[in-house]
């Protein structure tokens, strides 16, 4: 039998507040973006999916960035540019981590050996510039964490 956070087939469903959280991350809300982290965290299990959510939006917003005719010197521009957007008290970025793994994802034959802790930051901050920077309307935003969600939880 399926748990509560389960369909009958067995995939994991998204909890709704993983995409407000992401939605108030990208719309810089922090005050709303405190908040809802604050109910994922008083929830045992309010983070469950984040890692495939997340993983599921970075593939989004690189796609939707850089297609897949993108080169090592437009991804190395990116990262630079975000490494500098990030200033300090942003989160340590690696610039050789995350070119490799933005590229991983224009040619998935590139194979990587990141720390789980560095792919998170490189994720989180790629999504937020990428998503911050199209300028996206709501409609836009909502279908593309709709969409993330879809992914995150297929098998």
């Amino acid at each position: 039998m399926a748990g509560p956070d389960e369909p009958e087939d067995g995939t994991m469903m998204i909890n709704p507040d993983l995409l407000e959280y992401a939605r108030t991350m990208i719309r810089g809300d922090y005050d709303a973006n405190d908040a809802v982290e604050a109910r994922l965290d008083a929830d045992a299990d309010g983070w469950d999916g984040f890692p495939r959510f997340l993983a599921a939006m970075f593939f989004l917003a690189v796609d939707r960035r850089f297609g897949v005719g993108a080169g090592r010197p437009e991804v190395i521009k990116f990262v630079a540019d975000l490494r500098a957007g990030l200033g300090e008290g942003g989160p340590d970025i690696q610039p050789d981590a995350a070119e490799q793994l933005i590229l991983s994802i224009i040619d998935p034959s590139i194979d990587y050996e990141i720390s789980q802790a560095m792919i998170g930051r490189v994720q989180a901050a790629t999504v937020q510039k990428i998503f911050t920077e199209g300028d996206l309307s709501d409609a836009e935003l909502d279908a593309l964490l709709a969409e993330a969600a879809q992914l995150a939880q297929r098998d």
